[in-house]
């Protein structure tokens, strides 16, 4: 299951901002895997006031968008290219929602977590194709 973490300054969000991001996001995750995983895609936004934010020990500074998506490790496995496929797609995810301005500092971190410690209701299990 991907579970995807938008951490960004809390002055981007808005009334419609944080659902235009986790429909972009959610469409990304489709985009590489298929419909199949819309239902499983989790999204979490961390917004962080400017003042909770530190750059080099100094406070104040805006911190640029940042997403996180971990799931299993086999699941990138599924589809070839699918690391790069979903830096570029939930980074073009973000710039749709939140302008051009925010692409350079952008990041994507995609976090793969070993298949025997992955668990879904306190039982260990192995990555399958659900497709």
């Amino acid at each position: 299951m991907p579970h995807c973490t938008v951490t960004l300054a809390e002055e981007l969000l808005d009334d419609t901002t944080d659902q235009r991001l986790a429909t972009a996001l959610t469409d990304a995750v489709v985009a590489v895997y298929g419909d199949w995983a819309r239902p499983l895609v989790v999204i979490a936004f961390h917004a962080l006031p400017t003042a909770r934010f530190a750059v080099g020990g100094q406070l104040g500074t805006v911190p640029p968008p940042a997403v996180e998506l971990r799931s299993r490790a086999g699941i990138f496995t599924l589809v070839p290219d699918a690391a790069p496929r979903l830096a570029a797609g939930l980074t073009d995810a973000v710039v749709g929602v939140l302008g051009e301005d925010v692409r350079a500092d952008t990041a994507v971190t995609l976090v793969g977590v070993a298949d025997d410690r992955s668990a879904v209701g306190g039982v260990l299990f192995s990555v399958q194709d659900p497709r």
